[in-house]
């Protein structure tokens, strides 16, 4: 995995709060720095609602809802703005060259799969080719209780997200689309104009459990998950294979990527800030400290497989800790896996 090009996204929006910039033009900003910094990609969450840290770490969903006479609960009252990024993406296709636009993740039960096909197909249009399509199954129920959004057991969803893979894969590759699944119908639901990447755009499925990589080892092109230590993907590694194998997929073509937070500072003090702040998070989906050391735990990650790292990083608005990544973190990292 070492030979494979390293890739490094950053995440412009997430729910929680303190990792989600709330303005499109703070948006604009990081963006374009970040492109002059040397990432490859940018990526939105596809939520409505935000939590504090320690939710989120739970998927516990927001707490409590508005009292009678307008009253409204601590948890609500701090929820910060979170711009919607199929919207906020076509935007920022304009207002970028060259950065891969992701989303990290969509959620498969907030859109028909045919209809965001065609939404996708046109912003990988809009963009010239950019776009990184990542799906999940959904977890927050608080939000779709919020928007009146049905909300299945487990196994249901991910179901539903299978076929909706399934959907969009044909409508982008298949002349007359057709297919008919227990979830989703669709009889020639023509894509046109289709995608311009061929065969089509990368599909990520963002999650961490068995049946969710199963589903990523028939019909995408790669997996993210969520605050890995590199121990744990050498360990699923076999698992993977092998469910590619059942497939009969090359497992070296499922892409493994993480999402984590990275905060790199010259200052002890202000890493353990970052942590103390951020501590319901899993210690091992935080890559904090100096530079150096953070170039040190994102090589082991590498050597574990890792080729797509998709980074949050506190207050990224002030653009510090941007700077320090783009100008030490990410150049030191490439020069070792980018032969």
């Amino acid at each position: 995995m070492m030979s494979v090009p390293v890739e490094f996204g950053l995440i412009l929006a997430l729910t929680i709060r303190g990792l989600a910039l709330t303005s499109y033009d703070q948006m604009r900003v990081v963006s374009q720095r970040a492109e002059a910094l040397g990432f490859d990609s940018i990526w939105l969450c596809d939520h409505f609602l935000t939590l504090s840290a320690g939710s989120y770490a739970k998927d516990a969903g927001m707490e409590g809802r508005p009292a009678a006479g307008g009253a409204r609960s601590d948890a609500e009252q701090t929820s910060m703005p979170l711009l919607e990024c199929w919207t906020t993406l076509s935007a920022l296709a304009r207002d970028t060259r060259r950065l891969r636009l992701g989303t990290s993740v969509l959620c498969n039960s907030y859109r028909s799969p045919s209809v965001l096909a065609k939404m996708a197909a046109t912003l990988d249009v809009i963009s010239e080719g950019r776009l990184e399509l990542g799906l999940g199954a959904g977890w927050f129920e608080r939000e779709y209780e919020a928007y009146g959004i049905p909300f299945p057991k487990t196994s249901v969803r991910i179901a539903q997200m299978d076929e909706g893979v399934e959907v969009i894969r044909r409508m982008w590759t298949d002349a007359y689309p057709t297919f008919k699944g227990t979830h989703y119908t669709i009889d020639g639901a023509i894509c046109d104009p289709p995608p311009v990447q061929r065969p089509h755009p990368p599909i990520w499925i963002g999650g961490e459990g068995d049946k969710v990589h199963r589903v990523a080892a028939r019909v995408a092109d790669g997996i993210n998950v969520r605050w890995w230590p590199p121990e744990r993907f050498v360990q699923r590694n076999a698992f993977l294979e092998e469910a590619c194998r059942e497939h009969g997929r090359d497992p070296a073509r499922l892409r493994r990527s993480l999402t984590a937070l990275l905060a790199p500072s010259r200052e002890r003090a202000a890493a353990e800030a970052h942590r103390r702040r951020f501590a319901a998070i899993p210690a091992a989906g935080l890559i904090v400290g100096t530079p150096q050391e953070c170039v040190a735990r994102i090589l082991e990650y590498r050597k574990a497989g890792v080729t797509h790292f998709l980074f949050t990083i506190p207050d990224v608005e002030e653009l510090d800790m941007l700077e320090v990544t783009g100008r030490e973190v990410l150049p030191a990292v490439r020069a070792v896996t980018n032969p």
